[in-house]
């Protein structure tokens, strides 16, 4: 049977603009916030480790709140457990899916038995200091609030890398506020050798903001009611 390349067209370009109206809803609401120098992910030990020739970066930060009486109310007794929830929606949610399957693919091997790579253990996880997600990501640190991941490359690949990259991933409730607000924040540059040129053509950095709200909105899907 020849394929019908009109119906194609038209599915392909239907399927386009509902993806467009669903990311658009999806991420409704996502703020920009400007990132200063004085932040201090610009400064923490694992900046300067990673890029140690003070190489430029890209970076950006997205938050989201949200009102109370939207998020399950069994988070909301524990910041931990909201945050840790919100982290996993991170990983586990259809911002990730189609890079998590690639990943699984390609990457996954008898070697990554302490990785976690699917849905039902990236939405359990703690996300304990070093975690390693899928295999591409590794937490660094966390607190109450906040968890800091690696990325970029491999997280076997422990030295300086020609792609690296930090995310922090933030929960918080504002009581007088009235809502929970979730932030994500990310910094990516060139750790090997020295250069001048961003770590991401121009054009593609669009390309990375759309997928860090993408990831953010996933989160936030998983913390409500």
């Amino acid at each position: 049977m020849p394929i019908r390349w009109k119906t194609l067209q038209k599915t392909v370009a239907a399927c386009g603009v509902g993806a467009g109206i669903s990311f658009l809803y999806m991420t409704r609401g996502i703020q920009l916030v400007p990132l200063a120098p004085a932040d201090r992910i610009f400064h923490s030990k694992y900046y300067a480790e990673f890029n140690p020739n003070g190489n430029p970066a890209i970076h950006d930060w997205y938050v989201k709140s949200v009102p109370l009486d939207q998020i399950n109310p069994e988070l909301l007794d524990d910041r931990r457990k909201l945050l840790e929830r919100f982290c996993g929606g991170v990983w586990a949610g259809n911002g990730f899916a189609l890079q998590r399957t690639l990943h699984t693919l390609f990457d996954r091997t008898s070697a990554s038995e302490d990785q976690i790579w699917f849905s039902a253990e990236l939405l359990q996880s703690d996300y304990r200091v070093g975690t390693d997600i899928a295999g591409n990501f590794e937490v660094l640190d966390r607190s109450d609030g906040s968890i800091l991941i690696r990325g970029g490359d491999k997280t076997s690949s422990r030295g300086l890398r020609s792609l690296d990259g930090l995310i922090e991933l933030t929960a918080c409730i504002d009581r007088e506020r009235n809502v929970a607000e979730f932030g994500f924040k990310s910094l990516f540059f060139q750790g090997s050798g020295a250069t001048r040129k961003f770590p991401i053509p121009k054009p593609l950095v669009w390309m990375h903001e759309q997928y860090a709200k993408a990831l953010l909105a996933s989160g936030v899907q998983y913390v409500l009611k």
